[in-house]
Formats: structure tokens, sequence, C-alpha cells
């Protein structure tokens, strides 16, 4: 997959658990991948790891538990 996206029901769901947050309270594991995708829209692994700092493995790790807990969707 080329692409990352937020899902419809991922967007809801991120935008209510960001509402929740404090900003002095600890973010999740890979609140800054939904965080990004939230407010950039579909962005490339490449990006993500530019703005996360994550490595490649670290990432598509995350992305693939997001992607099978319905929060992201991948797009070629």
């Amino acid at each position: 997959m080329d692409k990352y996206f937020l899902s419809d029901e991922g967007r809801a769901r991120f935008k209510r658990i960001r509402i929740s947050l404090d900003t002095t309270d600890a973010k999740f594991e890979g609140f800054e991948i939904l965080d990004y995708l939230y407010d950039h829209g579909s962005s490339t692994a490449e990006e993500l790891i530019e703005h996360t700092g994550l490595s490649r493995s670290q990432l598509m790790d995350r992305i693939r538990t997001f992607i099978h807990h319905g929060f992201i969707e991948g797009i070629q």
C-alpha cells in the first residue's frame, strides 16, 4: 500500500480520543501517526516516518495494528 488514511470510523473515534485528552495526558503509542493523518489526510509511509521519527519497521507495525482495529485504511 502506498498511502494511508483514517477510515471514517477511525476519524470519528480518534476525534473523540483527541478531544478527551488533556495536553498534559500521556499520549498512547501511535498517537502521532493518527494525529498526523487526522490533520493531513492521506500520507505515504515516508511522510509518516519523517514526521514521527519512527523506523520503517516500527511504523509498519503500528499501521498494521491500526488497520486491524479499523482506524486506518491503505490505498495504492
